[in-house]
């Protein structure tokens, strides 16, 4: 995994994706600082998905650590920006200003973000929220167990923390990253995403 944030062409094809999610997921707690910590030390590995190739994300739904209540039925023909990430997770940390800052973004544009928080409990995810000021919703730990992680489990390998998924106006998943991403990588998947709906 010695790549930073690299994307790979348009026209990769599945087997390609399957490669690239194998490295990744075989990398997981390789080295001396991630080891049986469960989370993806190097920047991500960066797939995009040509529009003939993409997959559906089936829904889910789940409450939230703010007190409310997500269901992706309710942001139909909005480009649904999904973070995998724990309180515990020092790549999640460094990435969570890029993903707020496009949020901040892109949210007038049509694109909702969501939260999974996995493994964590809400007083530090809470914590977590409050400290980079994140201000879309995530789904909490509780709910995010069975739904919406085993929705994903076609798209991302297990242990996967961070990862991040795009999914089109047509609800299909567009583009992900497996790991840590930037600012740069993901303002350029979510561009790339809402321009396909230009004639």
């Amino acid at each position: 995994m010695g790549t930073s944030n690299r994307r790979t062409p348009r026209s990769a094809g599945p087997a390609v994706l399957l490669v690239l999610l194998g490295l990744v997921a075989a990398g997981c707690g390789a080295s001396s600082t991630s080891q049986g910590l469960g989370y993806i030390t190097a920047d991500g590995v960066v797939e995009q998905i040509e529009a003939a190739d993409r997959r559906e994300m089936p829904p889910f739904e789940g409450d939230t650590l703010d007190g409310g209540h997500f269901d992706t039925d309710e942001h139909a023909r909005a480009v649904l920006v999904i973070n995998v990430w724990g309180s515990w997770c020092p790549p999640c940390r460094e990435e969570a200003p890029a993903l707020q800052r496009v949020w901040e973004e892109t949210r007038d544009r049509g694109v909702q973000f969501i939260g999974l928080n996995i493994r964590d409990n809400d007083a530090a995810a809470v914590a977590f929220e409050r400290e980079f000021d994140i201000t879309y919703p995530s789904i909490t730990t509780a709910d995010s167990a069975p739904p919406p992680l085993l929705t994903l489990g076609s798209f991302l390998p297990q242990r996967a923390v961070p990862s991040t998924v795009i999914v089109d106006r047509d609800g299909r998943v567009a583009a992900r990253v497996v790991g840590k991403t930037t600012y740069a990588t993901l303002r350029d998947l979510v561009r790339d995403v809402l321009a396909d709906d230009r004639p």
